[in-house]
């Protein structure tokens, strides 16, 4: 793993969500066994959701570093508009 963050992510691979008993987990696709993130269920926090979208964002991000520049954080994209 990479330890300096700006020379791409520290963590090899893509995420993925696997569920235990008490909670969803983020873990590397590769090592499911070993968790990044836990999201504990209960009490009306949406764990899942949670979880699901931290993997969602990162792996997004990993498919697309090199694509080219990242989106300015102020550009409007096409079916998109910004809230009023």
């Amino acid at each position: 793993m990479d330890q300096d963050s700006s020379n791409g992510p520290q963590v090899d691979g893509p995420l993925a969500v696997r569920e235990v008993e008490a909670a969803f987990l983020v873990v590397r696709e590769g090592d499911p066994g070993d968790w990044l993130a836990r999201f504990e269920k209960g009490g009306g926090f949406p764990a899942r959701a949670w979880a699901e979208n931290m993997v969602a964002v990162y792996n997004r991000r990993l498919r697309g570093r090199d694509a080219g520049p990242p989106t300015p954080p102020d550009a409007r994209l096409d079916g998109h508009h910004s809230p009023t």
